[in-house]
């Protein structure tokens, strides 16, 4: 992060940057399913989003041209998720949606860019490997979120189609990432399943992607006797 890491002490934080993002996105996962019910609940789910978001932009920010994109597309990622919290309007969840599908994208393609950087290999980019794991997860569901916006009727919980809330969307963006599949939320239009399809590509390929290339960038150095 420019300027920053001249003080010692926070350049060594920012040394943890990614370990920082994933308790972010751990704690977000972890509040989710006991605050989404009551106003008080999701003001402070709003404040761990808050923290997932400035954390994700602390993790990107490298470099001084990666630093200023991420601080401008969280910005109105922000200020719609305030605009959502204190309005019923759908539009203002879908907007919502949009900008933090369009953040979390990007902040994704630094993550990814660092973690499989032919480099020495640490502790921190294992946790970047992980928290972007998650951030496929959480991505999709904001596209979901998106999708049901334009598309009415495009989940149905139980065989009775639903507006999916953003806990039911991560939910449902994980069954579909790890190819679990529980049914208990399904994809009833053909454009809900067809996004559904590409992110159970997504999930398989990331794996797969993920493993091929940290074997090819950290070989097995033998050691000399």
């Amino acid at each position: 992060m420019p300027g920053i890491t001249d003080h010692p002490r926070m350049a060594k934080l920012l040394e943890r940057r990614c370990f920082f993002l994933f308790m972010a996105l751990l704690s977000l996962l972890v509040a989710l399913p006991f605050l989404a019910e009551t106003a008080h609940g999701r003001m402070i789910l709003m404040l761990v989003n808050v923290t997932v978001m400035l954390t994700a932009v602390a993790a990107v920010g490298r470099s001084r041209f990666s630093f200023v994109i991420a601080l401008t597309l969280v910005m109105p990622a922000l200020a719609f998720r305030f605009l959502a919290l204190g309005s019923s309007l759908p539009e203002y969840s879908a907007l919502s949606s949009g900008f933090n599908a369009i953040f979390y994208a990007f902040v994704l393609g630094d993550l990814l860019h660092y973690v499989l950087r032919r480099d020495v290999m640490t502790g921190d980019k294992l946790y970047g490997a992980v928290s972007a794991y998650v951030l496929v997860a959480v991505l999709w569901a904001n596209l979901h979120g998106v999708l049901q916006h334009v598309y009415p009727g495009s989940y149905a919980v139980g065989g009775t189609p639903k507006s999916l809330d953003m806990p039911e969307l991560i939910y449902f963006s994980f069954t579909a990432l790890t190819t679990a599949g529980f049914g208990d939320i399904t994809p009833q239009l053909i454009q809900s399943r067809f996004l559904t399809i590409l992110e159970m590509v997504t999930g398989v390929m990331y794996i797969a992607i993920l493993i091929a290339r940290l074997t090819g960038v950290y070989p097995v150095v033998e050691r000399k006797s």
